[in-house]
């Protein structure tokens, strides 16, 4: 099995991307997202698929502002979790992503680097668009009330590296 995420989770980023606008270009997505129930798991490959079709027709600023978007909406059931501080999120983000998506590949788990007062690193060998990744990692400290001042994105072989300077 590669990976389970919750519907709740699957719904707030899936679901961002369908606006009116997007809705007439992904009907069946549409359909699939409707289906869904907050409380069961979906498969991590349908969700890794569906992020790539969108990012394909919608790039990656849409991309991004989407998954702030997203993170912003799904942040009180982060902290219902447990997940109630910008430490106990970025201070050992795989913890984060485990709650949220059940038996994923080790590889495919974000990682935490390094997490200081002004600087968060993560890493991932992930097949979900980077850009989106950056936008969830901007929501969350949005929603601690962190303001992100530098990012940056680096690839080395299958891992990503992402590097978020806030204040």
């Amino acid at each position: 099995m590669a990976g389970q995420l919750l519907g709740a989770y699957f719904k707030a980023v899936i679901g961002s991307m369908l606006g009116a606008s997007t809705t007439l270009l992904f009907p069946q997505q549409r359909k699939r997202i409707d289906a869904m129930r907050d409380d069961a798991w979906y498969e991590w490959d349908e969700y890794v698929a569906m992020a790539a079709e969108f990012h394909a027709k919608l790039g990656d600023l849409t991309l991004g502002a989407i998954g702030q978007s997203s993170a912003l909406k799904t942040l009180p059931l982060s902290q219902a979790a447990g997940f109630n501080t910008l430490e106990k999120v970025f201070g050992n983000f795989d913890a984060l992503t485990r709650e949220v998506v059940r038996a994923l590949p080790p590889a495919e788990s974000i990682r935490t680097v390094l997490f200081t007062r002004d600087q968060v690193v993560l890493e991932s060998d992930t097949r979900l668009p980077p850009a989106l990744l950056t936008g969830v990692f901007r929501g969350f400290l949005l929603g601690f009330g962190k303001v992100v001042t530098t990012e940056q994105v680096e690839r080395r072989g299958s891992t990503v590296r992402f590097t978020l300077g806030f204040v």
